[in-house]
Order: structure tokens, then sequence, then C-alpha cells
């Protein structure tokens, strides 16, 4: 873990390089979260996925952290929230979940690079099952870096008495994807090794980032799917 100072942020800076065995990533749970039974999986699935498991271990380390902003307003009339001179149209869901918040925590976490290059490489060597596995671990791998991620921000919370919402994402809940760029402006330039597109999208591919918001009163919700109305979303309904 690295720590840096940040003049704008209150208190700390901080990002995390994560090694894979941290993620805690088994085979059951890959054969879950790609529409199987755990156990009951066919070939060639459950050789590949501990082929893959295996291989991705060696070659992956997610890298992800958050900074801690205490000059923040929420306004639930105008559905808006600001940090700094920086607004956010969050848009009715999120800026009532954020509310009594007295801090904000953006976030960025990555599996970087290499997954998208192992994805693309067994593809283009027609190994489409290699490929599928991979790219689904790259989802995986990114979204349970976040948790512990998550887990880190709620424990240093927790130990000043304070609570932590959802993380909440531009793209998502009616919050304009456009909006990702003033995110990545109040963090420094590549933070995490994370750069945006033309079109707002991040590259690494597997990367997230949003807002978390940290307060006495706030609430986190166990699973939030109902508050966002995109039905395609891969994490609908997902129980890992």
């Amino acid at each position: 873990m690295t720590e840096t100072q940040m003049s704008q942020v209150s208190g700390v800076l901080k990002s995390f390089r994560l090694e894979f065995d941290e993620l805690a990533i088994e085979p059951a749970i890959v054969e879950n979260y790609i529409g199987f039974i755990p156990g009951a999986t066919p070939e060639p699935f459950p050789h590949v996925i501990a082929e893959m498991l295996s291989e991705t271990g060696k070659r992956i380390k997610p890298l992800g952290g958050y900074a801690l902003f205490d000059n923040i307003n929420v306004d639930q009339v105008s559905k808006r929230i600001t940090i700094g001179d920086i607004t956010f149209h969050t848009h009715a869901v999120v800026t009532k979940k954020l509310d009594r918040s007295q801090l904000f925590a953006l976030f960025a976490c990555t599996a970087g690079e290499e997954i998208t290059r192992m994805a693309s490489e067994y593809n283009n060597d027609g190994h489409a099952v290699y490929a599928y596995i991979v790219d689904s671990l790259g989802s995986m791998i990114v979204e349970r870096a976040m948790d512990i991620i998550r887990e880190r921000l709620k424990s240093d919370m927790n130990n000043r008495g304070l609570q932590i919402t959802n993380g909440y994402s531009p793209g998502y809940c009616d919050w304009d994807i456009r909006e990702q760029k003033k995110l990545f402006g109040l963090l420094p330039v590549d933070f995490c090794g994370i750069r945006l597109s033309d079109s707002m999208l991040m590259q690494p591919i597997k990367s997230v980032s949003g807002i978390i918001g940290i307060g006495e009163d706030v609430t986190y919700d166990q699973h939030n799917c109902k508050y966002c109305k995109d039905v395609n979303c891969l994490y609908r309904g997902r129980r890992i």
C-alpha cells in the first residue's frame, strides 16, 4: 500500500496494489459467476477455469485507491452534489443516498491492461472459451479488488465513528457518464494507471470508479440493484 498527501484532500490519498491471492477467487465462484452450478459445470469449463486462475494469478495484480474530500455539499432539491467548486448532476437516486455525508471518497480500481491483453490473445488464437473465462475473470478481479478496498475504507472510517454508503458510478442511476471526466479531474493524473477515452470509457477496460459517501448517519445497502434502471447491467442481481 502506498499513501500520499494531497492538499485538496481531507487527510490522505491511498492506493493499494493487491496480490491475486488476496482476492480469494475460487473455481466455484467463477462457475457461479458465468452461470453454472458449482460442481456441476460441464467440461471444458472446469479445466479452463483452473488453468486461467493459475495463469492470471501469475500475471495480474489489481490496483486501486481513493481520495477523501470534506469540502462537499449535497443538494437534494437540485439533485446534485458539489466537491469544492465542481458540481456533479447525480440525479435523485445517488443524491438521496449520499445525503447526510460529511466526507466523499472518490475511488478508482483496475485489473490492469494485462487481463484484456490475455483475453485478446486467446481470442485471436481461436480459443474462445479461454478468452471468455479470462474476460469474466477480469470483471471479477476488479469487482473483488474494489470490495477489499471498500472494506479497508470502511474499517478506517469506523475507527473514526463514521459509516459508508454504497459506491455510485457515472453511467448508473441516471448519472451521466460524461461526468466521469469531472471525477477524474479531482484525482491525480493517471491515478492507478487509469485513463479516459473521448467517450468517457475507462482504459484499462476492466476498471471501476465512483463515489462513496461517509458520515455518522449514512447507510449501506447490501444489494442496491433496485435503485438502478439499467436492466442489462452485468451485475444486476449478482450474488457471489
